[in-house]
């Protein structure tokens, strides 16, 4: 059974994090390992506090599992501290680990920020360069692009800028535009969109839910294309099975 690695924070709704991505993962035929970068407080309402784990204990994690078990594939999602960056950084290269697959969390749902400034700009020049994708929203790629996204023309054109970081293959999620949910893939060569119904309401965890779907249908052989479509029919799915358990949000049904 191939292993996936997911790094990133914790969320006691299950409904996004670590948490998240590990069932994802086992729903999908693939076995999750986890690094945690930071414990939240935080509810299907509003995130409440966010503590950042130490450098020293973010490296002991790595340590102590990659001695141990080596994952086929690795996803970043929240990071939080530029401290935590560089451990990530430093131990992805020292371990080797292929496959890295970047969820850029910048804001919660409920718009809490996610990762410092300084961190952002620390994962702009030395985290994405090293990533074969990078999973993005329209939020997040305006952020990372510094281009106004409102339409297919300018989510491309976002797409060419976030790929000239070095990034192998870039996705953005097209999700907050008018019409049918299309997300783009852009590789360097060739766009590749994938166009499918939109749902209306606010659902929790469904990046954390693509990009480790994309992670672990790569891990099962799938090209970057059929791994596109996989992830995006899969979160759809989830959407029509969420459930209404808190006062806020919808959590996906995995």
């Amino acid at each position: 059974m191939k292993v996936a690695l997911t790094i990133g924070g914790s969320d006691p709704t299950g409904g996004a994090g670590v948490q998240m991505d590990i069932k994802v993962f086992q729903a999908l035929g693939v076995y999750g390992v986890s690094v945690v970068t930071a414990i939240t407080a935080q509810n299907t309402t509003a995130v409440e506090n966010i503590h950042p784990l130490s450098p020293q204990l973010i490296d002991s994690q790595f340590k102590a599992l990659l001695n141990d078990i080596n994952p086929y594939g690795a996803k970043i999602g929240m990071i939080y501290t530029s401290e935590a960056l560089d451990c990530i950084i430093e131990n992805c290269k020292k371990y080797g680990i292929k496959r890295l697959i970047i969820d850029p969390i910048i804001k919660s749902s409920t718009g809490t920020e996610l990762i410092r400034k300084d961190t952002l700009k620390k994962l702009k020049e030395e985290a994405i360069p090293m990533a074969e994708v990078i999973t993005a929203n329209i939020p997040e790629a305006e952020i990372l692009s510094g281009i106004q996204i409102n339409s297919k023309e300018t989510i491309i054109e976002a797409a060419k800028t976030i790929h000239k970081m070095g990034v192998q293959t870039v996705i953005i999620k097209g999700g907050h535009l008018e019409g049918k949910a299309s997300d783009f893939l852009y590789n360097g060569k060739e766009i590749h969109i994938e166009e499918d119904e939109k749902f209306s309401g606010i659902y929790h965890g469904t990046g954390c839910a693509f990009s480790s779907a994309f992670l672990s249908f790569l891990c099962l052989g799938y090209s970057s294309k059929d791994a596109l479509k996989a992830s995006k029919n899969f979160v759809k799915n989830a959407i029509r099975n969420a459930m209404k358990l808190g006062k806020g949000m919808y959590l996906l049904k995995i």
